[in-house]
Formats: structure tokens, sequence, C-alpha cells
């Protein structure tokens, strides 16, 4: 088995990202080539295990994803908080992958990759599935149930990985079509397309993971804004649809998610306000300009290269989202050349952006969660994390993809907003049963999380708790079986290491609550021998450790506090 020197150093490089000692190189390959297949459809933070399928059983899938309004789909639930949320399903895409570490395209391989996908899709499937294709087949059942809530059928993407150098072979493009063909028969898609990726694609994947996002664009139009305190240059404007559109979309074609984190609200679909734009885009667009707002977009860098051509470097557009998914809907139907006000600013102060966020943002409703990273609680919480030793310490992503170009950061010790609240309210507040809810969710459960009188040890102790039985789990020190209860874990640990009653968030007395659960937390053995105490009351309490269902019970947890209380 052969791998250039290039691909080898990459994978190295996301190992030690990711923290996994896993030595067999088949093994390793297929985590890194399905991160970096998975990261073309999705770049926020996430565990690398929610993904991984491939473990015997697996119908020829070594991973997939379930994306839906741009999020990556855990649990059923979180589909119900989608359509509360945004009264519609927009963007469904299944995406799998099969890796292969040697050097060449078996075209028997892409075949039965093709037919296991297929098989993923029947309703009376011929192959064995484990515990992990059963799981993602019941979430992507439960999202065809919704599909009343769908503007349109799902896209399935397909990625065959190889190390080799792909030439178009006849015999492996007769599979890739035959897999095409039958899955397009079954009329469920919008779209099915089967990628197969060379070691030079797969290379040009993971730098789009590491590198920030840049483009070039012709900015004919502006004029420049007066000097600014803390904007080192700013231009209003407009951009033709076509210049603008270079901007939003991905090299793959689709839209790109990663450019409207920092945006507080996502796209809302078929509303009211949506379908203006989007009438106007399609039948007028010549008055779109007179219409509409218009999009302010931050960027880190921006260099003028020659004359009206622009190099935009880490850029969000802050304000626009829901014109930027309009346009890109619309893309094929619009006639002539449509602009679009722009507000182009270059800084790099936290404070400005967050003023800006908040100004651009006031002309719609905009809920407490959606503007939660621009509390001052957050600034606080992230300068403490950053106060942490080095070797116990975390990076708390207040802003989406903040630490994400950093190459002496490992991923696994970013810890996001989501993860944080879902830590927090497992362990301080009693709550696992809702970790498989939306953030916002669980937050509306939770009054007082955050609150400004709470110590900012406990957020930390939480996050670094769950942290370290990620690794656990990560490198096989805990058996997987229990890695769906790693919240509940989370306050059983609190109960096993605490005995006595817990004290407020806000009482100085947390402080040793959490450095006694930190003791224990830190050492490798002490924080498994610990957990396998509690796994055996699991055992006791949970009749089916396969099943996700018993996670999301308030009995269970009840049944765990009252057990661990004795």
């Amino acid at each position: 088995m052969l791998m250039d020197i290039i691909t080898k150093n990459y994978m190295s490089q996301f190992l030690e990202s990711e923290q996994i000692k896993e030595t067999e190189l088949s093994k390793q390959f297929e985590l890194f080539a399905s991160y970096c297949a998975i990261a073309q459809h999705y770049s926020e933070t996430y565990n690398v295990e929610d993904i991984i399928t491939g473990d015997g059983g697996d119908s020829g899938i070594d991973a997939m994803a379930i994306i839906v309004n741009g999020k990556m789909i855990t649990s059923k639930e979180e589909i119900d908080d989608l359509v509360e949320l945004n009264k519609v399903l927009y963007d469904i895409n299944f995406i799998f992958v099969q890796a292969k570490s040697s050097s060449k395209f078996d075209y028997s391989l892409m075949g039965t990759f093709g037919v296991g996908v297929k098989d993923f899709f029947s309703e009376r499937p011929q192959m064995i599935r484990n515990c992990q294709i059963q799981d993602k087949n019941s979430i992507v059942t439960y999202v065809f149930s919704k599909m009343k809530y769908a503007k349109n059928k799902p896209n399935c993407y397909l990625y065959y990985i190889s190390t080799g150098k792909w030439v178009d072979d006849k015999n492996c493009m007769g599979r890739i079509n035959i897999a095409v063909s039958d899955l397009e028969m079954l009329s469920i898609f919008a779209n099915v397309k089967y990628i197969p990726v060379d070691a030079d694609l797969l290379q040009k994947y993971y730098r789009s993971t590491i590198d920030a996002t840049e483009t070039e664009i012709e900015f004919n139009d502006r004029v420049i804004l007066p000097e600014i305190q803390n904007v080192k240059q700013a231009f209003l404007g407009y951009l033709s649809h076509t210049e603008y559109l270079k901007l939003i979309v991905g090299e793959n074609g689709d839209i790109r998610k990663n450019v409207f984190y920092d945006n507080v609200r996502d796209f809302q679909g078929d509303n009211p306000v949506n379908n203006e734009i989007s009438e106007t885009v399609c039948i007028d667009p010549n008055k779109f300009i007179l219409f509409n707002n218009g999009v302010t977009i931050i960027c880190k860098q921006l260099k003028n290269n020659h004359r009206n051509q622009f190099i935009l470097t880490d850029y969000q557009i802050v304000n626009g989202c829901q014109t930027s998914h309009v346009l890109y809907n619309s893309r094929n139907n619009i006639t002539s050349d449509l602009q679009i006000p722009v507000k182009l600013i270059e800084t790099n102060d936290d404070e400005t952006v967050n003023r800006i966020i908040k100004a651009t943002n006031r002309q719609t409703e905009v809920t407490n969660d959606q503007l939660i990273a621009l509390n001052e609680f957050h600034r606080k919480l992230e300068a403490f994390y950053s106060a942490i030793p080095l070797k116990e310490r975390l990076y708390y992503e207040r802003r989406s993809k903040q630490y994400n170009y950093d190459p002496n950061i490992e991923k696994v010790r970013i810890v996001s907003i989501g993860t944080q609240i879902k830590s927090v309210a497992s362990m301080f507040y009693d709550k696992p049963h809702l970790a498989s809810r939306f953030y916002g969710k669980v937050l509306n459960s939770v009054k007082d999380m955050f609150n400004e009188e709470h110590q900012l040890l406990p957020y930390y102790t939480c996050a670094y708790t769950l942290y370290r039985l990620e690794y656990l789990f990560r490198n096989k020190l805990l058996s997987l079986q229990y890695r769906k209860f790693k919240y509940h874990i989370l306050m059983m640990l609190k109960y096993s290491i605490v005995p006595e009653d817990i004290p407020n968030m806000n009482s100085n007395k947390i402080e040793k609550v959490c450095n006694d659960i930190l003791k224990v937390v830190k050492c490798n053995t002490s924080l498994t021998n610990e957990v396998k105490k509690l796994t055996s009351i699991l055992d006791k309490n949970v009749p089916d450790l396969s099943s996700t269902e018993s996670t999301k019970l308030v009995t269970l947890v009840e049944k765990l506090k009252s057990e661990l209380k004795k």
C-alpha cells in the first residue's frame, strides 16, 4: 500500500489535531478521508466519531453525515427543532463515504459501495446493519416522514476516496453510472452525485479545512468610507450578482455555509419576506437594488490586488443571509445583471464586529439565543479558558471557526457554544436527556445559564470532563456502546465524586466541587475506573444499550440520580 508523502503528512496532522491514537493505517485513512469529504458540506466543529459507521455490518459505508438546513443532524429531535425554528426543511443532504488507502480505484469495490448506499434506503434491506448504520437509517427515515415541510427532495452524495490517481477509467465510470442510475430510480432525490476522490483532490479538500476562505471579486462600483476607528478600510457600493455569487458559492457548487456563521439568523426558508425577494430577483431584477437593504461583509484581510480586483480573506456575511440564499436558489433564473448593495469592511477588532452585527440585524426580530455569542459573559468565559495552563487548556469558540486556522490548536480542544450549553445543562442542571436537542432548545430550558453572577470554573469543568470522556471513547479505553450516554455520565460523575449537596453556580463553594471533579478527570486511570463503576449502573437501568431512545427519558435521569444518592 503506497501513500504519497503529502497525503501522509496531512493525515498525521489531522490525527494529531483530533488526538486519535489509531495505529492501523487503513483505519487512519478512513477517519482522515471521511473528515475531508464531510468538510465539503459542513465545516463547523464536531466530533469525527459522529460520522463514522465502518466497523463490520456497515453496508460498505465507512462514514455518513446527515446535513439539514446547514446543521449536522445526530438525532430525530433535531429535525423537530428545525421544523419549529425554520418552519421548513430547505436543504437536505445525505453524504456517504467509502475510503480505501490502496493506490488504485477498484471498480468492483466502487460498485459495492453504490449497492450499499442503495440498500441503505431500502425498506427491506438485504445487508447486515451495525448499530451506527441503524441509527443513521432511523434518522433518515424520520427526515422522509417530515417531507411535507421540505422545499425540495434531498441530495445524495457518494464519495469514493483512494490514494491513487483518477483517470476516468471506463470500468470505474460504468460502476459510477450504474450506482447513480439505481439511486435516481428510487425517485426520492433531487440530485445524486458519485464523486471519485484521488490523492490530489483529497489534499485539496484537507487544505480547505485549514486555510482561511479567500475569494477574489471585481468591485467596480464603490466609494471609500471616511476613516473609522478600529476599521482598516471600508467601502460602500454594489456588486453584480455574478461577482457576489463568487463569495457565497464553493467549488463544489454548493452554498458556502461557513461564510454565514457570524450571521445571527439562519436561512428562514419560504417566509413572506424571502418570497418577495425571490419574486423581485426573477421578475423585476433591475429594481432589486432599490428594494433590498443590502449585505454587510466583514473580512480579516482585504487586498486591492489590481484596480478593481479585491481579495477577501477570512470573511463573514454578517447581514444578508436571507438575501444570499434566495440569490443562490434563484441563480439559474436571473436573466439580467442584477445588482446587490454591499458594505465591505476590513477589521480585526472584536468589539467593532459585535456592534456591526447588532446594528445591522435590528430590522428583523432576533431571539436571545441567536445573539448569545455577543454577550459579555462569553467574553469573560473565553478569557478564562485562555488563562488555563496549556496542558489542560481548552478554547472557547465564542465565534464559529475562530480557531480553525491556527495549526497549533488541536480541534478536539475547541468548545463550541452548543457543546458548552449541553455539557453545563447535563452536569450542573441534571438535564442530560435534553442533549439530543439543538442548543437553543436546551438553553431555553435552563433560564439562568450564563448568569453574570456565576463562577466561571463550572463551565470549564463540564467542558473539560466531556473532552476527557471523548478522548477515552475515541481511543477505545472505554466501550463505545456507552458513548451515547456521555451526557448522562457527566451528571453521574458529579454525584459520584461529590457526595455532598452541590452548591449554586454563583457560590464560592462551587470551586471546591469543580476542583474535586477535575482531580479525577485529569488522570486517565482514575477517570476510567470511575466511569466503569458508573457504566455498571447504566447496565442495571438501561434495558437496551444499543438504543438511543433511553437517552431521552427523564425517568432514566431520575433513576440514575436516585441510585447515586443512596
